[in-house]
């Protein structure tokens, strides 16, 4: 006889997914956190007077390139005025940008540390800080971003990208305030209101993030990000049909964006439309194949009673990032449903073992021990879990 099967309840799209549950079934563990903001990479092109007349017909190309976002033909058009230009900051900081437009987050910051160097200023700290933020170096970023702001105190830019490292960190007050900063200087940026309505969603403040992402809307009506924010808010308060029309909305603008694709999965599981639900997560792992998407996929098609591609998708996730605990256990949810006693415990059991204040895992593993009759092991668990409650 099969368990109750998985609940998803939205509490923020793509933030916190948690899972609800019968009183008698296993509880899954809230997933990994994600935004959805927008920091800003700066390019320069001036400064071209003194150059030859070649210099400046190959800077202009190379700009173009860039500027069209052909990053790996940019690049060797970058390093041929290099070399004949080796004191052209605006070359290196050129340079930088489409080295971390295409990943080559190491490359960059190797030509930003050449172009601050040369030139320190809010422009190069903050393209360096950028992509110490793209490698996850969120210390670095915010050292970064913060010397920037010293430098150009009525920059707007690096108050916006300073207002997402520290959203990253789980500080929301300070990037609720540098965000206010941002918009003080620039009130009509629109991609500053949907930037500080993803920290009022963070903050769980939906009045505010609503009149935000509105008013981003209104200022910058082809802004994907704040259709995709504002569909967030409607989910929150319960308004599915308002949050897909936004989202559909956003992918009408560009449909190459994973978030709308994910957040229309989420939002169509938790009507039941399963279906429909799968042909969105499978949109969305086409454009990025992430192990958050193959979890929430593997749910739907758990719903539908498609075990075998329930399971292939957890196995993926786990795949992917196999030391999440919050996957073992959800897959270890699966395996009761089918009835693997075994492979359910071994699951839970690593869930444990990868984070030992994981107090689901321990709950789900006490109701495998009262299952198989292993009663003093079941208490056992029990007791942790609760001990970990209290703490």
């Amino acid at each position: 006889m099969k368990l109750t099967k998985i609940l998803f309840t939205i509490v923020l799209l793509f933030s916190a997914n948690v899972f609800a549950q019968t009183e008698t079934a296993p509880t899954p563990e809230p997933t990994p956190d994600y935004d959805t903001r927008e920091s800003i990479l700066i390019i320069r092109a001036t400064q071209i007077g003194a150059m030859s007349v070649k210099t400046k017909k190959d800077y202009e190309n190379a700009t173009k390139l860039m500027q069209n976002s052909s990053h790996e033909e940019a690049i060797p058009a970058w390093t041929a005025i290099i070399k004949t230009n080796p004191k052209l900051m605006l070359a290196f900081n050129n340079r930088g940008y489409s080295y971390s437009q295409s990943g080559k987050f190491d490359l960059a910051i190797e030509d930003f540390n050449t172009a601050i160097k040369m030139s320190p200023t809010a422009v190069t700290y903050n393209n360096r800080g950028m992509t110490f933020s793209a490698k996850g170096d969120l210390a670095n970023a915010l050292a970064d971003f913060s010397k920037a702001v010293q430098l150009s105190p009525k920059e707007s830019v690096s108050y916006n990208n300073r207002a997402d490292v520290y959203a990253r960190m789980g500080d929301f007050e300070r990037a609720l305030a540098d965000q206010n900063q941002a918009i003080s200087i620039s009130p009509k940026q629109g991609l500053y209101f949907s930037n500080r309505c993803a920290v009022y969603i963070k903050m769980r403040d939906f009045e505010s993030a609503m009149a935000d992402c509105s008013k981003a809307i209104e200022l910058s009506p082809k802004l994907p990000l704040s259709y995709i924010n504002r569909g967030t808010v409607y989910a929150q308060l319960s308004k599915f049909d308002s949050a897909l029309e936004d989202l559909d909305t956003a992918s009408k603008i560009t449909d190459s964006h994973f978030r709308i694709h994910f957040d229309r999965g989420v939002i169509l599981n938790q009507l039941g439309r399963f279906e429909e639900a799968i042909e969105s997560y499978t949109k969305a792992l086409n454009l990025q194949p992430m192990a958050l998407i193959y979890l929430q996929r593997a749910s739907s098609y758990s719903e539908l009673d498609k075990s075998d591609l329930a399971l292939a998708d957890y196995n993926k996730a786990i795949e992917i990032e196999p030391n999440n605990a919050v996957f073992y256990n959800n897959r270890g949810i699966h395996h009761l449903n089918e009835d693997n006693t075994d492979q359910a415990l071994a699951d839970f059991t690593k869930a444990i073992e990868l984070n030992p204040k994981l107090v689901v895992a321990y709950q789900n593993r006490a109701f495998v021990y009262h299952q198989t009759g292993e009663t003093e092991k079941a208490e056992a668990d029990e007791k942790t879990a609760e001990k970990l409650e209290d703490q």
